[in-house]
């Protein structure tokens, strides 16, 4: 399990840099409100963890790129961690919190719900 934490950490270490610069793009450009850019970043991102997530840190368990039950489950743990994220940080912001703070903070709070249903739900065989 220790090795699938580090892996699953490195995955979302990327997708999280992937999150943040898109991010940070459509807000500087002026194209996007920060919880609209950071949650359309936020769905990009989860393509890609996806991806590396199923190839790389879950393949033992039985994990396939192409599952199409687990790609569901998969999108079903995408839109909780989206409203999630789209929650934390509003409510960060709303409490005054620094955008940057607050889109750290959400980040935690999506990262400890991701991996407890990757773990248990999206990339277990079933």
């Amino acid at each position: 399990m220790i090795a699938q934490l580090f892996s699953f950490l490195s995955v979302g270490a990327l997708a999280t840099l992937l999150q943040y610069g898109l991010t940070a793009l459509l807000v500087l450009a002026g194209w996007l409100t920060l919880v609209a850019a950071s949650t359309l970043a936020f769905l990009v991102s989860a393509a890609f963890n996806y991806w590396a997530n199923a190839r790389l840190t879950f393949a033992a368990q039985g994990s396939h790129v192409t599952n199409r039950a687990q790609q569901l489950r998969f999108a079903a743990m995408v839109a909780v961690g989206c409203a999630l994220n789209a929650a934390l940080l509003r409510a960060a912001v709303g409490l005054g919190l620094h955008p940057v703070v607050s889109q750290v903070a959400a980040t935690a709070g999506v990262l400890v719900s991701n991996f407890a249903l990757s773990r248990l739900w999206v990339y277990r065989k079933l």
